[in-house]
């Protein structure tokens, strides 16, 4: 199987549609979110309902319980925090029971899928330290985690050292070795932030037994108009253009 892993979309459409177009050519059988459907773009409702047609297995961000939940939003910035607000107002019911109804953590062939890591779904993890908390949860050989938007992935040495660290933020394969045991953050589709203003995700084979991280172009100008069009903070459009 094929699996399409994508993460941290954050109402970016264009960018969603580029990448499902690329996952098309690419034959993937099934799609895995590490969440964060919703969140700094114009386009919540669109992306949730993509999400929600493909059937993909999607687990919550912190955004999405934002989106859902009084008071989660005292932690955004104050850009952040406008954004979630006016998701609120636009979304459906029908998106909202699918966010309401999300879970931290999934298990899945043989990975763990989850936000920011395993014990903490708000976590950033940006260092071999922070990744060996997830490492420690652990039960399958793989993690898949998003949040940081980078895409990277860590290896957890036989030896008792930190874990490796590989930041792949022009893409890149990493073959899993069975007996190892990797985490992986397959970076994001809608708001990069690894200095690659390109939509990032990731395909996992797991006959092939790899996981490759692919980077595509998307209109990022009209990604831009309709953040601005909502009225949403112009920071928000601004930063696309640069991966941060």
């Amino acid at each position: 199987m094929r699996y399409a892993v994508l993460s941290d979309i954050h109402g970016n459409m264009p960018a969603l549609e580029e990448v499902l177009a690329e996952c098309r050519l690419l034959g993937v059988d099934a799609y895995l979110c590490n969440g964060d459907v919703v969140g700094y773009g114009a386009q919540p409702n669109e992306c949730c309902d993509m999400l929600r047609d493909l059937g993909a297995l999607t687990v919550r961000g912190n955004h999405d319980e934002a989106a859902v939940v009084l008071g989660k939003e005292q932690w955004f910035t104050a850009g952040a925090r406008a954004c979630i607000l006016w998701t609120r107002e636009v979304l459906t019911e029908d998106n909202r029971a699918f966010l309401s109804a999300l879970e931290p953590t999934l298990c899945f062939e043989g990975a763990h899928l989850c936000h920011g890591s395993l014990p903490d779904p708000d976590l950033y993890t940006t260092t071999p330290n922070d990744a060996l908390l997830t490492f420690h949860a652990m039960s399958e050989p793989v993690c898949f985690i998003g949040h940081t938007h980078y895409a990277e992935w860590y290896i957890l040495r036989p030896d008792g050292r930190l874990p490796t660290h590989h930041p792949r933020p022009e893409g890149g394969e990493c073959l899993l070795t069975p007996g190892r045991q990797y985490l992986i953050n397959c970076g994001s589709v809608g708001q990069p932030r690894d200095n690659n203003s390109q939509a990032s995700f990731g395909i996992w084979d797991t006959e092939q037994g790899s996981l490759t991280i692919y980077r595509v172009g998307y209109d990022l100008a009209e990604t831009q108009r309709r953040i601005l069009n909502a009225g949403l903070p112009r920071n928000m459009a601004d930063r696309l253009k640069y991966g941060i």
